[in-house]
Order: C-alpha cells, then structure tokens, then sequence
C-alpha cells in the first residue's frame, strides 16, 4: 500500500524539488496577498514572489477571471471573493452525519430524552446516529434499526414528504400493524400523509409502541431537499401539555439550525446516500 505523508502547514520544498513549480509560485502569492487585506501593486509582487513581471502578469490575468483575486481601487492586486466562498464550503461539513452529533447531543440533553436521526430508505425509515441522555428512565434507540414508513409520526411526515412513488409503494402494499394506534387503513393513511405534507414537523404517541411517544421535525438540505427527520422519542405517561410542546418546540429549532446548514448528504455505513 502506498503511503502519503501528511502536509506540513506553511512547509517550502528546497528549490529545485517542488514537482509543480507552477502551483507552489500560485499558492505562494496567494498566501503573500492573504497578509495584505488591502492589497500590493504589481513591483512589490514581483519582489517579493521573485517572479518575472510577464509571469507574475499571467498568473494575475488567470486568477482575476476566476474572481480568485481582484484589482483595487488603487490599481493593486487583493484577494477575490471566490477564495470566500470556497472557504466557506471548507468551514462546514456537506455530510449530514458529521454536522448532526453536537447539536443532537445538545437537543438530547434540554429535553432529558433520547434523540435519533432517521431517513428514509426504500420503505423504510433506518435511524442513522442516535444521541442518549444517559437517564434511567428513556426509551432507548439503536443505530440500524428499521421501521416501516407507515408506522409512527416520524416515519409518516418522511413518507409525506418522500414523493408519489413511495406513496404507491407503501399503501399498495401489506400495512404492519404495531399498536391499535396503528394507522393500517389506507384510505385513512392517505388523509394522513395529505396533512403532514403541508409542514414539517409532527407529534405522536402509541402508534409504534404502547406509551411511547415521538416529537419530529423535518432537516432539509440544499435546494430545500428533505434529508432526514430529527426526532425525540420519549415516555408520554406523566407528561403534561406545556412538557410536549416544549418536546416539540425544542425539536423543531434544532432541525432548523441543520437545516440553515444547507447540507448536501446524508453518509453513514448502510444508509442511502442523498445528492
């Protein structure tokens, strides 16, 4: 197997080694131009980078078109927004399932209750990560487990939102029963996925399991794709009004805050990969 060393920040191979003289003269003038917000003229370029004039010129020519430098008021040469946004796009993860943890284990912890992150996968919904508020008392969830998109509120508001086709494929097939909440009715699952579409979130007790219930709310991606539901599930014997809706509220904002995020995949070892 081959092995790559690892890239030394801010390291310059001896002269004459560098196998692409090219880009480490671009590289170095972009670092030079880096530490001058406010820009250099062409000569202190040229000094400093101890490029010819003509080649400094082309380069400039080259990166100006692609907005990754720009000329100033003044005449010298900056930093172009193109070198922003690509910093931006570095700063974040693109990976659902590397941005979820710090802000599941957060929800996890204000609501006291087990959070997992679910997605659909053919006519199910798999959970993906699972954050646990180590209590005594909680329902717990695993990684991998699967469950029928018909059963629970959570598994109903992905299918809501997971097209004609997947609407075809479950009502058409045998609707698992789990509970006598269970919704097994098609004409009564169809009214129910019409209503859940119009939103994104959704609260349900009983329909999976006897006594437990869930609070869900939708993540969506870039281009507004839904990607995943963020859900708590919790025991609802003893809670009151005020205590769900909190459940629910504090749901609803940590999907917003993926969802401002504007990810792009959702990756992880047996989960389908969205893009």
């Amino acid at each position: 197997m081959d092995h790559i060393s690892p890239a030394v920040p801010g390291r310059q191979l001896p002269h004459g080694e560098s196998a692409a003289p090219a880009v480490e003269r671009t590289v170095r003038l972009l670092e030079l131009l880096g530490t001058q917000p406010r820009g250099l003229g062409g000569q202190a370029l040229a000094d400093a980078t101890d490029m010819p004039r003509a080649t400094l010129y082309r380069m400039l020519k080259v990166l100006a078109a692609h907005a990754f430098v720009q000329q100033a008021a003044d005449g010298g040469w900056q930093l172009g927004p193109a070198l922003a946004r690509l910093g931006q796009r570095a700063a974040r993860s693109t990976d659902l399932l590397g941005a979820a943890p710090p802000v599941m284990h957060r929800l996890a912890a204000d609501v006291r209750e087990t959070v997992k992150l679910v997605v659909v996968d053919g006519v199910e919904a798999l959970t993906v990560a699972v954050a646990d508020p180590h209590l005594e008392a909680r329902v717990t969830a695993r990684v991998g487990t699967r469950v029928p998109l018909h059963i629970g509120g959570s598994q109903r508001l992905l299918l809501s939102h997971a097209g004609a086709a997947a609407w075809r494929r479950v009502l058409s097939g045998p609707l698992e029963r789990r509970t006598t909440r269970t919704l097994v009715d098609p004409a009564r699952l169809r009214a129910s996925l019409e209503l859940l579409r119009r939103g994104d979130s959704e609260q349900s007790v009983g329909e999976g399991i006897d006594g437990v219930g869930a609070a869900a709310a939708l993540v969506r991606g870039s281009g507004d794709r839904v990607l995943a539901a963020l859900v708590a599930v919790y025991i609802h014997a003893g809670k009151p009004a005020r205590q769900l809706q909190e459940i629910r509220a504090r749901v609803e904002a940590a999907a917003a805050d993926l969802s401002s995020l504007q990810l792009e995949v959702v990756r992880a070892e047996g989960a389908p990969t969205q893009r």
